[in-house]
């Protein structure tokens, strides 16, 4: 049994199992914006204040909550999860999500917990460590009026999946990565390995270094082989995506649904198919060869097209 102490002296218990890859406990702090994190005794929690100190009553629109309150915000401090991460699974329920890889050993996970007061006490939020995978939630915000923001800095190498519910979603450096952001914009820069995007009407921004064909699972990169956007597919149901690419990606898809579709592409030549879909007629900018090994694949469904010399 370990106990984590938070200033003014509060302590919450935990436990692990040490036979386990996944331990399991809980650490909770005093009043709204409880934290279950499944890996207890495997992290460190930095700068977890009293709750009255960090509540930030945000501007809202008068009447969002049964009451016409505003939302709450409780930022619930920093942890730094020891346990090895390989993997990372989030999820905000419409909170902004970032991810950004650093030279670091450990993940950290900052949080902010939204939440209606008229409707209740704010959400637990969970965590645990599985085999190297770390899933952040708070299940109960995927059917009550609350969300969870999460900033995360993690290894370089980890895989990445989010899914926001309408929040903007941010991430750079990572591995392999899918991102669902439900509306929210995105933005991917320099990801390492293959990057799936599904906006549905949210803007895409994708930027970053290509590297070659192959090299590791799914068609993506090995970790810290330096090839980056081996293959990436953005779906903005209607938004629209830019693409920037400094050196020449294996392959490129993108569906907008009428938005508009950018691309800035190095080198070449590409096989180009590019369909505006009765829209105005695509400009291709790039050399084109049906032989070409590394291919572009652009629909529109009426929105513009532009596949532009980088």
């Amino acid at each position: 049994m370990r106990s984590l102490t938070a200033p003014g002296g509060r302590s919450a218990s935990t436990a692990h199992d040490a036979g386990s890859d996944t331990a399991s406990g809980n650490a909770s702090g005093p009043g709204p914006g409880r934290r279950v994190w499944g890996l207890a005794g495997l992290i460190t929690m930095i700068g977890l204040a009293i709750p009255g100190a960090w509540l930030i009553v945000h501007a809202g629109i008068p009447g969002n909550g049964p009451n016409g309150q505003a939302p709450l915000t409780t930022p619930t401090g920093t942890v730094t999860v020891t346990q090895p991460v390989t993997s990372l699974s989030v999820e905000s329920y419409g909170a902004p999500i970032q991810v950004t890889a650093r030279p670091v050993h450990r993940v950290t996970v900052t949080e902010a917990v939204s939440y209606d007061p008229g409707a209740g006490a704010a959400p637990e939020v969970t965590a645990a460590v599985s085999h190297g995978r770390l899933t952040l939630a708070a299940p109960a915000c995927a059917t009550s009026d609350c969300s969870v923001g999460f900033t995360v800095i993690v290894p370089s190498g980890v895989a990445v999946t989010a899914e926001s519910d309408n929040g903007p979603v941010t991430v750079s450096g990572t591995a392999d990565t899918d991102l669902d952001s439900g509306g929210g914009q995105v933005t991917a820069t320099r990801i390492d390995g293959l990057l799936t995007v599904t906006s549905e009407n949210g803007n895409v921004v994708v930027n970053g270094q290509a590297g070659q064909p192959g090299g590791g699972a799914a068609g993506g990169s090995r970790p810290g082989s330096g090839a980056i956007l081996n293959k990436v597919m953005v779906m903005t149901g209607g938004g629209n995506a830019r693409l920037t690419f400094t050196s020449a990606p294996a392959n490129v898809n993108v569906s907008t649904s009428n938005g508009s579709a950018t691309l800035a592409m190095p080198g070449g030549p590409y096989n180009v198919t590019a369909d505006s879909g009765g829209g105005p007629p695509p400009y291709v900018g790039v050399p084109i060869s049906a032989s070409a090994r590394r291919s572009i694949t652009v629909s529109t469904q009426g929105g513009a097209l532009s596949i532009e010399r980088n």
